[in-house]
């Protein structure tokens, strides 16, 4: 094997290490992001979702005086429900969220 040989088999190997060491941690950035954004559109549809169920149930607090017996979207459960306050829970994918009303917010878990 000559030197020069060598050398050009060097010089390879450095710029392998170092285009790994420059694209892998971009790599891993993107695919962060892409979970970030995945995460946001859950949230909004998720947000959306219960602001549809919080609009059913005041309707039904309002026509009857109680949140009981509420028709929600098929997606939607109504866990808990009386005169005072409710609960309404979702599952999207693996990820189950629910709304303790009225007022709350969307918080992770179930009811």
């Amino acid at each position: 094997m000559s030197v020069r040989t060598l050398a050009v088999g060097l010089a390879l190997v450095a710029l392998s290490l170092g285009a790994w060491k420059v694209f892998a941690p971009r790599a891993e950035a993107t695919s962060r992001e892409a979970a970030d954004d995945v995460s946001a559109m859950l949230a909004t549809t998720s947000q959306a979702a219960f602001t549809g169920a919080s609009a059913s149930l005041e309707i039904q607090r309002r026509g009857t005086g109680s949140y009981a017996g509420a028709q929600l979207a098929a997606n939607m459960a109504l866990v808990r429900a009386d005169a005072t306050g409710y609960c309404v829970q979702t599952t999207v994918g693996s990820s189950v969220q629910h709304l303790a009303g009225p007022g709350g917010a969307p918080a992770a878990g179930p009811c």
